[in-house]
């Protein structure tokens, strides 16, 4: 693991074996970022929300995990953002109050603050919106440049702006593939 020029890597809650994280990754509270083993977090990242990482993740370049240190996003194991995702626990309705996070609360509109989840095998397209409530079951994918709040139910694959369900993944070939990768791990 190289130097980070953001943040110390032993600032990090918790960081397990085989992690790499890119130079140009910014994470404003790594005292509440949990790092699982094999996860790659790709340059040009920006984290600033509670985040774990379960083993195997990787976070492709560009994306952004927002939303401040009340909210806090889960990914399970096997998942993956594609380049330039914004998953954001944390919004502001645009209607009153002030937007920014640097004044006190009683001067911001209705800000929407809650945890992402993604369960195993999720899958974020490039160029997408995750908003705050939004929740992947297992398996659950979300096509490129699609938008969700909602709650998107497990193998299926959704596209759009607000995402729909266009498609089944195949969950027994999926969960089969990821056997036999176990398997193989145990022979090394």
């Amino acid at each position: 693991m190289s130097e980070n020029i953001f943040f110390d890597l032993n600032d990090l809650k918790k960081c397990g074996k085989n992690v790499i994280i890119g130079k140009t990754v910014r994470i404003r509270y790594p005292e509440l970022v949990e790092i699982g083993d094999n996860v790659i977090i790709d340059d040009f990242t920006y984290i600033s929300t509670a985040l774990k990482l379960d083993s195997n993740v990787h976070i492709a370049s560009g994306c952004k995990i927002i939303g401040g240190p009340e909210s806090n996003v889960e990914f399970g194991k096997y998942s993956t953002l594609a380049p330039n995702v914004v998953v954001a626990a944390g919004s502001d309705d645009y209607i009153a109050g002030i937007a920014t996070p640097m004044i006190p609360a009683e001067y911001k509109g209705n800000v929407e603050v809650s945890s992402i989840v993604f369960g195993k095998h999720c899958i974020v397209g490039s160029n997408s919106t995750i908003l705050p409530g939004a929740h992947f079951d297992d398996g659950a994918c979300l096509g490129a440049q699609s938008l969700t709040k909602a709650p998107l139910a497990a193998w299926n694959l959704y596209a759009g702006i607000p995402a729909k369900q266009i498609k089944n993944r195949d969950k027994d070939q999926i969960l089969s593939l990821e056997s036999q990768y176990l398997e193989s791990k145990k022979n090394v």
